[in-house]
């Protein structure tokens, strides 16, 4: 056997081995035939292999270099580090496989144009180093648990893990340019950690365990959207704490059960949180915003009665013994 054929013969194990024809099934599923980004030809740019009973993926996508963007999703593969030279790779979904590690991504030299990846609905338990510098990070549906060794991204910018088992917000350390942050259906049980996320625009905590805050939120200056409905806030008082973000627009909080105990608490959020533009699924409209602050006048009145009258009735107490005394 020559040495040609002997390099040749892994590449033949992997094809028989997946029982597929790599060469024939990637021409048929090349579209976006352009000019490539280092100006040297035409070239087809995405590959589009969704639910192709693929298996395993073979060296034959080395070949094909000039590829941005592959879908692999609902397959049955079990890792991807076959095409992490892909060097012009910038969207890959493998959605709905069998993963479970990415390890190929803690390779500084490895997937150096990848900026999306979708990983949601695979068998990850566990999250470690990423060095890919992606943008886009979907990693919903999956089973993680563990994120010790994570140590964060310095260009990530959307990370979406929905429905995981993540107990904590402490390991989201060293995410610098992290805008939105989504991690609804999870095990969360307090926000230690948030103050972390010192970019953060877009929070999603629905359907976790908190059941209030520390005792003064942290000042996040950006965040614009925070979803903590259907969790376990058994206080109104906790969402007054919330006063501490400048610029937050929209408020999600249904599903708690400090709503049947706070018959008012959307107008006294309004109050509150004047820049609030949308609370739930109502926005907050300027009708809405004098009835809040009617029933906030009236709510003053009263008290202001009230402690008068109690102030009366102290002066008349005091009135009847100074008499008592006389006598």
């Amino acid at each position: 056997m020559s040495k040609k054929e002997a390099k040749k013969q892994p590449k033949q194990q992997e094809e028989s081995k997946s029982k597929i024809n790599f060469e024939e099934l990637i021409m048929n599923n090349l579209s976006g035939f352009k000019m490539v980004q280092d100006n040297s030809g035409y070239h087809f740019t995405i590959l589009n292999l969704n639910q192709k009973n693929v298996d395993v993926l073979t060296q034959t996508f080395g070949n094909y270099k000039y590829i941005e963007s592959i879908d692999l999703s609902g397959n049955n593969i079990t890792e991807i580090v076959q095409l992490s030279q892909l060097p012009f790779l910038i969207r890959l979904n493998v959605e709905g496989n069998n993963i479970k590690d990415l390890k190929s991504l803690a390779n500084e030299e490895a997937f150096k144009s990848l900026k999306y990846l979708n990983a949601a609905s695979n068998k990850l338990v566990e999250l470690g180093p990423i060095k890919v510098p992606l943008i886009q990070l979907n990693l919903n549906d999956n089973k993680i648990e563990k994120m010790d060794t994570f140590d964060g991204n310095p260009k990530l910018r959307q990370f979406f893990l929905k429905r995981n088992k993540i107990a904590a917000l402490t390991q989201f350390q060293n995410l610098p340019e992290l805008k939105e942050l989504k991690l609804s259906e999870n095990k969360i049980k307090a926000i230690q950690g948030v103050e972390l996320l010192t970019s953060i625009q877009i929070l999603q905590l629905r359907k976790n365990l908190i059941e209030g805050f520390d005792e003064t939120f942290p000042v996040l200056e950006n965040i614009v959207h925070f979803d903590i409905r259907e969790n376990k806030i058994d206080k109104f008082d906790e969402i007054s704490k919330l006063q501490t973000l400048p610029n937050l627009k929209r408020l999600l909080y249904k599903g708690n059960p400090f709503e049947s105990k706070s018959p008012n608490y959307l107008l006294d959020t309004i109050n509150q949180m004047v820049r609030l533009e949308k609370i739930n699924n109502i926005f907050v409209t300027k009708q809405l915003k004098e009835k809040a602050f009617s029933f906030a006048k009236d709510k003053y009145d009263r008290e202001v009665e009230q402690k008068r009258l109690q102030e009366e009735e102290e002066r008349a107490k005091e009135a009847a013994l100074a008499a008592q005394q006389e006598q």
